[in-house]
């Protein structure tokens, strides 16, 4: 009786240790790993051999690399997040208000968020080509020189030109989001401010923008989730080139473990940007996270 009596009371633990085995396992054991791995100097092959804390010494002190990467990431966040959002609502609004082949337009801005950004990268690159792309065509046909410009090849212009190309995949499942949130607007708001005289952008910047508060902070939370995780767009593009000008933490990742073979320093940059992540995850939680649930109400 006794045993039965705790055994009813061990019982939740019991549903859960399956998920907590598979957790650490799959979780906590790889992530205990890597911060190990990122104190060795290691080739991921040979054994490593024990430094303890000079990676990441050489990461904060040395690292210009790193410190792009970072700027980048600060470039990425805001510059993409904004204007996916501004132009995903003013197609999305467009779409819902003026337009009678709304299912076919749908489809057709939505079409570079489901292809590879692999393939985006290839055809982007080609479009960006200063001898022969469709950009460098289109400046020589039309006297417009700075269209032949080598935009990639350009330190200064090289990320905000993969920030373009990432707006333009993205910018359809934004509008997406903002469709489907529509569907929540009322029509009896839209009808009285029709008969108040109240203009179209006036309608769409005063009434439905602050509706929608919710799916703002929803493409926020998503946008800076893929600012941490952006990697085949830069890697097909650039290989975070032209002299680590768009290097982003990912690849950066990918050329020192796979690349160079310095799989311990990685690491350590894995462990950092795991740190940052779980940072921004709290953030995002603590502010964003009760201001999506105060949205949500509304």
């Amino acid at each position: 009786m006794k045993s039965f009596t705790d055994l009813k009371k061990h019982q939740g633990l019991l549903f859960v240790a399956p998920a907590l085995f598979l957790f650490g396992i799959f979780v906590f054991y790889p992530a205990f790993y890597i911060f190990y791995a990122g104190m060795t100097e290691w080739d991921g092959i040979n054994p490593g051999t024990f430094i303890g804390f000079t990676n990441y010494k050489k990461i904060f002190v040395s690292d210009t690399a790193f410190w792009l990467a970072i700027r980048n990431a600060v470039y990425w966040a805001p510059l993409t997040i904004l204007p996916q959002m501004i132009l995903g609502f003013v197609i999305a609004f467009l779409l819902e208000i003026r337009s009678q082949l709304v299912t076919w337009f749908r489809a057709i801005f939505y079409i570079p968020a489901i292809v590879s950004p692999v393939v985006v990268g290839i055809v982007w690159q080609r479009i960006y080509n200063p001898f022969g792309g469709l950009l460098s065509d289109v400046g020589r046909a039309t006297g417009i020189d700075f269209l032949s410009y080598p935009f990639l090849a350009d330190t200064s212009t090289a990320i905000f030109a993969v920030i373009l190309v990432n707006v333009w995949q993205w910018m359809g499942f934004s509008m997406l989001l903002y469709i489907a949130g529509m569907q929540t607007v009322s029509k009896d708001v839209l009808e009285a401010a029709r008969l108040d005289g109240i203009k179209l952008w006036q309608v769409a910047m005063y009434i439905v923008w602050p509706i929608l508060k919710h799916v703002h902070l929803t493409l926020m939370l998503l946008g800076v989730i893929g600012t941490m995780q952006t990697f085949p767009l830069i890697f097909v593009m650039t290989k975070g080139g032209p002299n680590h000008a768009t290097e982003m933490l990912p690849n950066y990742i990918f050329q020192q473990g796979f690349l160079l073979q310095n799989m311990g320093y990685a690491s350590a940059l894995s462990v950092i940007l795991l740190i940052l992540s779980l940072a921004l995850s709290i953030f995002q939680v603590k502010v964003l996270g009760a201001k999506f649930a105060i949205g949500g109400k509304a």
